[in-house]
């Protein structure tokens, strides 16, 4: 296709004002669908209806699901005409009602993305005024490749953005700084908008391990049909939904594909969400293309009706969020060098060529299921530098010494304790190097036995705590970078940040970024009081100390209410209310808490905090992230410790809480 006509249908350029394009093309995009080509395509759609009605009638949920799923790509990029056949319109009438009992409309993912199901309340008088004067404020003359509409929608979830959403939004947009000079230089290439890259705040909040109740994967939340389409395969060794360049080239091709069918980017955001086909049924029915008339109908469900007013707030603040007060700790770009692994091989065999750990492979790798690379060649990502020193080593390795596990049947009175003082692991070393649950441990079940560490678990623990204080005396880390943003007409870039902020990395430095780091350089910004860091806790002694004062804002806890806020830090309620009027109506955990100047604590800390312990036994009603806050430590780092994929924890599973 001619540069003009495809800039023509990526970013709406009229039709007349694009040069004609050569008699070839038109003869191509133009063909009239042959007749015996729509009855192929009716015989599939109909194969694929009664298949998900059987699947159902034989009480397969997931299968009519996927029936449904693989029908509604089918039919995407139909004609209208071919749509509005008498046949087409029974078959996909019967479509869904299948989609209807299994719940695919309904389904709506709560975490870790923002795709809530109910009706959100906007703002009116006063309140809309002001936060719509705060974002014309933020905006300061900035210009957006995205259209974004300030109506009292987009308005609502700015504020929740900024106030109950906060330390949601905190977490995701630090994630984004590692992907987002690779999201933008993808999309650039793709020809999609950049401000598109906040999709993903919406989708899955930047985590590649993101999974959705529709079984939607990675960070752009692909369903399998779909990302099959897109060129997104699985097996039982890996899951390229999980991978973050592959999955943001095929969100990007997606994403510019449903443009070219609606000419309109906010219905294809909504595609995005709901599939091309819903979308096409609600614009028939209401009888409009706008997606305002659309969103006020009730032929979208409500996460649609959402889903683009998210996405323009996601936008506003998150190109600028220091502009709305929140605080982002930026993370190292991802940055990576290729190493072609010829045969299957183990991560921690990988990990002692490169010279890094099993962790940080996982972390540059997560579309690997298990262990080790899959059977045959595969291009394995290493830390910058790593790729010579990796290859000489393979190369010198026999091919009997690249796995290095063993197998063993679990036997009749094995448990999982006994098992692994056998082979000098702990539990969950054993349960990691397999993906199982302590409850999955039954006799007959084939495991792989990693190789025992070198060092016994205590004598690790010691040599890790007695190397990290010389190794940061020696030299200190360089800045971490932050994420590139756009300046604003007029805005004079080497004016002084309102905070100490490390140095921004453009994107067209992505191919010589610095290796990523396993530890930060805590700044005065965003360090935590010294009472509560449990590495840094004061020895008990005989005497008492005098209240310590307190931070100018603290965050709220679980269980933390604005009276016990008021106790604890010697305030009286009605100013402690005063300062946050906000806090009146709802106390969420992560909330930010204003204190008055000279408020001192009177509540010490719990001891246990203070005994700095290095592990923690999950309770009922506890969640990672709870516990995450509980010992003052980063939820990323939480993962890493306990090599865990994701946000699930078992009730009476031991974690380390510690490095």
């Amino acid at each position: 296709m001619p540069s003009p006509l495809l800039a023509a249908l990526l970013w709406g350029t009229a039709l007349a004002q694009v040069p004609a394009p050569p008699p070839q093309t038109p003869a191509v995009a133009q063909v009239v669908p042959a007749v015996e080509s729509d009855s192929t395509r009716i015989l599939r759609l109909q194969a694929l209806v009664e298949a998900a009605e059987h699947a159902l009638e034989a009480d397969d949920e997931d299968a009519a699901a996927d029936r449904a799923d693989e029908a509604d790509v089918l039919t995407a990029d139909w004609p209208l005409e071919l749509l509005k056949l008498p046949e087409v319109q029974a078959l996909l009438q019967r479509l869904k009602d299948v989609q209807d009992q299994v719940g695919i409309e309904e389904a709506a993912e709560t975490e870790p993305g923002l795709k809530a199901p109910e009706e959100v309340v906007t703002l009116s008088g006063d309140e809309l005024r002001a936060e719509q004067e705060r974002v014309k404020a933020a905006e300061k003359g900035a210009t957006y490749d995205y259209p974004i509409d300030l109506n009292d929608r987009v308005l609502t979830w700015v504020s929740l953005f900024t106030t109950t959403k906060r330390g949601f939004m905190e977490n995701a947009l630090g994630r984004a700084s590692m992907y987002m000079p690779m999201i933008r230089q993808v999309f650039a290439e793709e020809g999609v908008p950049a401000d598109l890259a906040y999709l993903a705040v919406i989708e899955s909040g930047f985590r590649n391990e993101a999974n959705s109740k529709a079984k939607a994967v990675g960070m752009w939340q692909f369903i399998r049909s779909t990302g099959r389409i897109y060129g997104l395969n699985g097996n039982a060794w890996l899951e390229e939904r999980r991978d973050p360049i592959k999955a943001t080239r095929a969100a990007a091709r997606y994403l510019k594909r449903l443009y070219q069918i609606s000419g309109d980017w906010y219905l294809a955001a909504s595609s995005y969400n709901a599939g091309p086909l819903t979308l096409d049924r609600a614009i028939q029915n209401v009888g409009s293309r706008n997606f305002w008339d659309l969103a006020r109908s009730r032929w979208l469900r409500t996460e649609t009706k959402n889903y683009v007013p998210e996405l323009c707030a996601a936008i506003l603040v998150g190109r600028n969020p220091e502009r709305y007060g929140l605080r982002i700790v930026p993370l190292t770009p991802y940055s990576y060098e290729t190493v072609a692994v010829t045969s299957m091989t183990s991560l921690t065999v990988l990990a002692r060529c490169a010279d890094t750990d099993a962790a940080t492979l996982k972390a540059l790798n997560p579309e690997l299921l298990r262990g080790s690379t899959p059977p045959g060649s595969y291009l394995l990502r290493v830390p910058p530098g790593r790729a010579m020193d990796c290859l000489r080593q393979l190369a010198r390795m026999p091919a009997n010494k690249r796995l290095d596990f063993q197998n063993y049947t679990i036997r009749k009175g094995d448990t999982l304790a006994k098992v692994a003082k056998r082979f000098k692991l702990t539990e969950e070393d054993l349960l990691s190097a397999n993906d199982l649950t302590a409850k999955q441990f039954k006799p007959g079940k084939r495991l792989l036995v990693p190789p025992a560490p070198s060092l016994a678990l205590d004598e690790r623990d010691l040599a890790a705590k007695s190397a990290k204080p010389k190794s940061l005396g020696d030299q200190p880390l360089p800045p971490l970078p932050v994420v590139p943003r756009d300046l604003a007409p007029g805005e004079d870039a080497d004016k002084p940040a309102p905070e100490p902020r490390p140095v921004p990395v453009p994107p067209a430095t992505l191919a010589v970024l610095p290796a990523p780091v396993r530890v930060r350089t805590p700044t005065p910004a965003i360090e935590p009081p010294a009472a509560t860091r449990p590495s840094e806790a004061p020895a008990p002694g005989p005497k008492a100390k005098a209240p310590a004062e307190a931070p100018a804002t603290v965050r709220a806890k679980p269980g933390d209410t604005l009276s016990k806020l008021a106790r604890t830090y010697e305030l009286s309620l009605s100013e402690l209310l005063r300062l946050n009027p906000e806090a009146a109506k709802a106390l969420h955990p992560g909330d930010e808490i204003r204190l008055a100047s000279g408020a001192t604590r009177v509540k010490a800390a719990p001891a246990k905090v203070k005994t700095a312990p290095l592990a923690h036994r999950v309770v009922k009603g506890e969640t990672l992230a709870a516990i995450a806050r509980k010992y003052d430590v980063e939820l990323g780092d939480l993962r890493t410790w306990n090599r865990l994929k994701g946000d699930r924890i078992q009730v009476g599973q031991k974690l380390r809480v510690a490095p």
